[in-house]
């Protein structure tokens, strides 16, 4: 996970970070053991009667479509296997006490309702294209958007902003998440899965489900399991919402032929299948969604679009979501460096202005400028100059947390926002930047660039009451005063 650091950093203060029920936990202790008793796993689980009530409804249910009735746990344990009935067990405690969370951002039983979509899906998906871990993979889907649900628990005012920049950009959760956040709920959920005790063929796939193309892994099965989660957000998706349902299904068959799954899997009965097993089991689970959608009529709808749309037409449409995603991603960077451009940066600062007001937090703002520039471009040439700024840029973007805001705000000067830090971490930041950029030694045509810089600082007390173009004239006079007393060096407002 690239973020664990700073989300692991974030959550160790936190005492609201979700914890397994008591039950999962001694379950988990059971089936760790060397020889594993089958017996004590049984008791383990009977000793909640909901549970075991639960257990035996769905395992009798056509969900698993066993030819005789199952009358007791370890019944089932014989029939379905160990690791079947503990994930079975393990769903459904997991959503008994997170289903009872408070969250302001996001509804529990929505949420619920689209991650069991997500564990049927995944079943299904598994049990065709990686049968030897069909035992874990409703677990496994189930699981695939804890982190969201943690995030919003842990960061309710935090994640009411992340909702708000993706419902009114329709930019996709996780890229609001590490627009705002600095890490996304993949990387929440996977550092809170692996916290649990749970092995890395559950947290990995969850830490790059909407991306396995970043999972650099040789763990064949791994890579796998992260493709199928992918494809069952995309049936959480299609699931979700009455728009676009034909491109919706185009998109699934493109990600599936894709990975190479094309010959195993039909989409369009998995689909079926996950609207019929889906609506069966959502009763024993006890989700309270009053859902207006017909999932049959859902289905059906996106059949009929795709239908109409032609091979051509779609492999357009699909290309311009890609390339929609990919403009997203790239408006407000500046072309030479990648960094944020100016007016980006505006737009954060007053986001960052608004937060600190209202959730009373302390932030930071720093201009930083490279010293005598211009002098490098009348000694080197401006290619020198061009060089010079890529590699500062790269070096102080390194320096800063996932969670700060860096753009080049003009030529040769920077800005840098830093959420929730005061004065003297503003000014411990500032210095470390200063020194990793005098120790730059930038190469061009055989010589020796050894750029400096100079920063100015403000910092505001939580609540505080500023306006954009007030902070950053601070933070300019800041940036005046360290020129003025000799470059090279910091200086706070």
């Amino acid at each position: 996970m690239e973020n664990m650091d700073s989300f692991e950093k974030l959550l160790k203060s936190s005492e609201n970070l979700p914890t397994l029920p008591g039950i999962a936990l001694r379950l988990l202790q059971a089936v760790q053991k060397n020889e594993p008793n089958i017996d004590e796993i049984g008791d383990i689980i009977s000793t909640d009667p909901p549970l075991s009530a639960k257990i035996l409804k769905i395992v009798n249910s056509s969900f698993y479509s066993i030819p005789t009735n199952i009358t007791s746990v370890n019944h089932a344990i014989k029939m379905l296997g160990l690791s079947s009935v503990k994930n079975l067990a393990l769903s459904f405690s997991l959503v008994n006490k997170f289903n009872s969370m408070a969250s302001k951002t996001i509804d529990p039983s929505r949420f619920w309702k689209d991650s069991l979509i997500g564990a049927v899906s995944t079943k299904l998906l598994g049990e065709k294209i990686l049968p030897a871990f069909s035992d874990d993979i409703f677990f496994l889907g189930l699981l695939q958007n804890i982190g969201a649900l943690t995030l919003s628990h842990c960061m309710p005012k935090q994640y009411d902003l992340v909702m708000g920049e993706s419902n009114n950009n329709g930019s996709q959760s996780h890229e609001a998440e590490n627009q705002i956040l600095g890490f996304n709920h993949m990387e929440a959920g996977e550092y809170l899965i692996k916290s649990w005790g749970l092995p890395d063929t559950f947290y990995v796939p969850i830490g790059y489900h909407h991306n396995p193309e970043k999972l650099k892994d040789s763990h064949n099965a791994k890579i796998t399991l992260t493709k199928i989660l992918h494809l069952s957000s995309l049936y959480i998706e299609l699931f979700n919402t009455a728009s676009d349902m034909g491109l919706k299904l185009a998109t699934i068959e493109n990600r599936a032929k894709a990975y190479g799954f094309d010959h195993m899997v039909d989409i369009h009965e998995i689909g079926q299948a996950v609207n019929q097993k889906a609506s069966e089991i959502f009763p024993i689970f006890e989700i309270d969604f009053k859902d207006q959608n017909d999932y049959a009529q859902l289905l059906e709808t996106a059949k009929d679009e795709l239908i109409s749309l032609s091979e051509e037409l779609i492999s357009d449409l699909l290309e311009q979501r890609q390339t929609i995603g990919l403009l997203r991603q790239q408006v407000g960077r500046d072309s030479m460096t990648n960094l944020i451009s100016h007016q980006h940066f505006r737009e954060l600062l007053q986001q960052e202005i608004s937060r600190s007001d209202r959730y009373k937090n302390p932030f930071s703002l720093i201009l930083a400028d490279i010293d005598h520039f211009k002098s490098v471009n009348d000694t080197y040439g401006h290619l020198a100059g061009d060089r010079v700024i890529k590699a500062i840029a790269g070096c102080l973007k390194k320096e800063l947390r996932e969670s700060d805001h860096i753009a080049r705000y003009g030529g040769e000067e920077f800005a840098i926002i830093l959420p929730e830090t005061e004065k003297e971490g503003a000014w411990l930041v500032a210095e470390r930047l200063r020194k990793a950029i005098a120790s730059l030694r930038i190469v061009y045509e055989d010589k020796y660039i050894r750029p400096k810089m100079s920063f100015g600082i403000v910092s505001f007390e939580p609540g505080v009451k500023i306006s954009l173009d007030e902070s950053i004239k601070r933070a300019d006079s800041a940036l005046y005063q360290a020129k003025k007393q000799g470059r090279d060096c910091c200086r706070v407002f």
